[in-house]
């Protein structure tokens, strides 16, 4: 179900597991980072330590703040952009708890980041995938994110050896205004790309 976070009882809920053992490394590093400048946490019913696929996305958005949302990038928050997430993984038959997800740029800003700000996200993004020892797929949502991705890859090519990259599009409202031809190439080709990150893991089924 879309939109939880707009019950204040499943804020509750996963604000009360930040700290919890699969997800306490990347909300640990949040802390340390918001001694630069602020930015949410990752919400618990990710996969944390456990993903095998993650999701880079350009910024965080709106309703990952305190107080005007809930504090944490999560699928279920209050917005288009987290529900169409929602229901491509939906879809696609991808478990939240198969997934972990970053921003190009991890701290608030709520624009497009510059050139030396996607750099300067890349320090993170690095303690995020070694964090993830599981990761088979990274999906680069957006313009920022596969600019993002690939300057990591070209930097770290030992820490991204193995990994299917998948680029698509953001799933906003934004990255949808265009003609009506168009609009509808683009959800083709993010419905496919979801399809081809369960298809990845289906293949790589993990040891019991």
């Amino acid at each position: 179900m879309a939109r939880r976070m707009k019950k204040a009882s499943f804020q509750r809920e996963q604000m009360a597991g930040i700290y919890l053992p699969h997800i306490e490394p990347f909300n640990r590093m949040v802390d340390e980072l918001r001694s630069e400048e602020w930015m949410p946490y990752v919400a618990p019913l990710y996969g944390g330590v456990n993903a095998r696929v993650l999701a880079i996305f350009r910024d965080p958005g709106p309703k990952t703040q305190e107080g005007l949302g809930s504090g944490m990038l999560c699928v279920e928050n209050d917005d288009v952009s987290a529900e169409r997430h929602y229901n491509f993984l939906k879809n696609a038959g991808i478990e939240h708890d198969q997934l972990m997800v970053w921003n190009a740029y991890p701290w608030y800003i709520n624009r497009k980041p510059r050139s030396s700000e996607i750099d300067r996200g890349l320090g993170p993004l690095k303690r995020v995938v070694e964090l993830c020892p599981n990761l088979e797929v990274v999906m680069a949502h957006g313009g920022e994110a596969q600019v993002a991705w690939k300057r990591f890859r070209q930097r770290h090519p030992s820490a991204t050896r193995g990994l299917t990259t998948i680029e698509t599009y953001h799933t906003s409202r934004q990255a949808l205004q265009a003609q009506a031809d168009e609009r509808a190439r683009r959800e083709a080709h993010l419905t496919a790309s979801f399809a081809e990150a369960a298809a990845i893991l289906r293949e790589v089924l993990p040891t019991p």
